[in-house]
Order: C-alpha cells, then structure tokens, then sequence
C-alpha cells in the first residue's frame, strides 16, 4: 500500500472510530494545567466583557484582533505543515475551522445583543461537554460509565442554576440569545470533537482555526472598509486589549485547549472547560466584590462536582 492510499486508510477509519490517546502520566499533568489555564484565560475575557471593558470596540474590531494577530503569526507554521494538515480528514478540518471560527464568534456576539454575557460564559462551555458526549456516543458508540453520567447531569443542572435569575424574569428576547447560546455550544463541541480527531497538534489546530478566518476578514475589510474604533482607545488600552484578544484568548487559549484535548481527550477536556462560569463568578466576587446569590453558590458546587465525576478522576477512567 502507498504513503498516500495509507493516510487515506487512516483518514477513512478516523471518521468512525475514536483516535485511541497515548498520554502518560506526567503527560496527562501536563493537559489538566492547560485545561485549567484555558478556563482562566476564558474567565478573564467574559469577565472582561461583562463589566463593559471592551465596549469601546465594535464586534469587527473584536474579530480582528481575536483572528488577525495569531493568523499573522501561525500563517508560516500552516505553510510550513500544509502537507501534514491537508492529510487530516476534510470533515474534521471544516469541524476545526468553523466550529471556532468566525461563524461562532459572530453568532456568540449577535447572542450577547440579547442576553446578558454572564449566561454566555455559563451555556457556552457548560453545555459543551453535553454535546460533547452525546456526539461520542451517538456517532462514535463510546461507552457512558455511570460516573460520566453522574457528572454530566450534575453539570447540566448547575449550568441551570447559572441562569435560574434570568430565567425566572424573562425578557422578551432573552430566549433568543439562550438559543443562539446553545447553538454556539453545539459548535464548540463539533470544534473539540474535530480538534480530538483530527490528529492535528495544538499549534497546527490554533493555525486552521486563526489563518483562514484572517483571510476572511482581511478581504471584507478591503471590500467594504468598516469604520474602526481604535482611535478612541488609548494606546496603552488598545495595546492591551490586541494582547489579551489577540495572545491570550486567540493563541494563547487555541494553542492549550487543543493541547490538553491530545493529552486528555474531548470529554475530559470540555468537562473541565465547564468550569469557567465557576472560575468568573469567583474572579467577580474577590476582585469586584460581586455578590454571588445562592443560585449561583449552588452552581458552583455543582458544577464543580460534575467535573470530577464527568472527568473519571474518581475511577482513574481512560480517555
């Protein structure tokens, strides 16, 4: 059989089967701290858009920085392995592509329009590893241990607890953002699915999510030449602000999630990636001195929980 009929081969069998994870233990270490610094990194951007600290910037400007920067950066990474990229199964490359791309950025935007952020920072990553698991065991037959189970329920009714005030004082169009929401974290999901799948190594993945999308928004802008928002920041603010969105959460936050998913798995992963309401609402409450309700307190608890059972910390399960 020739390299290429192999790699096709592989390809094929990949969109079926689940790609085994080859992680020791200090491997594995290492992916729980990248999962950790995600949620971190996650928490600190919603954080930062929930008390208005990116308000000055419009969604395109947003959208630059977040594709634009770490584009430019992994653009001669892409080239460099387009050979071993283009090798991956062309489903799960789009699956990279879009499902953490601009679609999802723009439909999370439109969503915070209608809802508040603080219930994006809930649904969006809380409901991930739903979606997640559903996906491995309807599409791939992995098996669901009564651990997961417990997990992932409690992690479902914690997100819940979340978003109990909002829900009990609707506003007209506060359904429409939940759905768009959920809609984001179905997207999220196919993303960390693709991403586990793939084969694709960390910075290659942050590189098919960032470069095409650059691409994208670099032609708009020449065609249609939107209005900037950048002269009525400071250049400190704005400079900061292109690092946090640009460094932090567009390679900084691609580059260790898609590491701790090599390392640990899709599940496991976004198990973990649920916990950024938890780490928002504690990072409102010691810097901002922001109240936390009882809701809120028993999401907390929750959530938390649910992670540990859905991870199979407990029972030392295999990702």
């Amino acid at each position: 059989m020739s390299a290429s009929a192999s790699i096709n081969a592989h390809s094929e069998a990949s969109l079926t089967r689940v790609t085994p994870i080859l992680s020791d233990s200090k491997q594995k270490l290492l992916g729980y701290g990248a999962a950790c610094l995600t949620v971190l990194i996650w928490s600190s951007y919603f954080l930062s858009l929930k008390f208005g600290a990116l308000s000055p910037l419009g969604i395109f400007d947003l959208a630059l920085f977040r594709f634009c920067i770490p584009g430019l950066i992994l653009t001669p990474l892409l080239i460099k392995r387009r050979h071993r990229i283009l090798a991956a199964p062309k489903l799960y490359l789009l699956g990279v592509m879009l499902g953490a791309g601009l679609p999802f950025f723009l439909l999370s935007a439109a969503a915070m329009g209608w809802a508040p952020v603080a219930d994006g920072s809930t649904l969006i990553p809380g409901a991930a590893p739903l979606f997640v698991t559903g996906m491995a065991v309807l599409i791939f037959k992995e098996p669901l241990s009564v651990w997961r189970r417990y997990g992932l329920l409690a992690v479902a009714v914690g997100a819940s607890c979340f978003l109990y005030s909002s829900l009990s004082n609707p506003s007209g169009d506060l359904w429409r953002g939940h759905v768009l929401f959920l809609f984001c974290s179905a997207m999220w999901a196919v993303f960390t699915i693709s991403v586990r799948q793939s084969g694709l190594k960390p910075l290659e993945a942050a590189a098919v999510v960032t470069t095409p999308n650059a691409a994208l928004l670099l032609i708009w802008a020449l065609w249609s030449q939107p209005e900037l928002a950048w002269s009525s920041l400071p250049v400190m603010e704005l400079t900061a602000q292109m690092l946090v969105q640009g460094i932090g959460v567009g390679l900084g936050a691609g580059f260790l999630y898609s590491f701790a998913i090599s390392r640990l798995g899709a599940e496991i992963t976004s198990a973990i990636g649920s916990m950024t309401p938890v780490c928002a609402t504690l990072l409102a409450a010691v810097l901002l001195q922001e109240s936390v309700e009882f809701a809120s307190l028993l999401g907390l608890g929750l959530v938390t929980s649910g992670v540990i059972c859905a991870s199979g910390l407990l029972n030392r399960e295999k990702a």
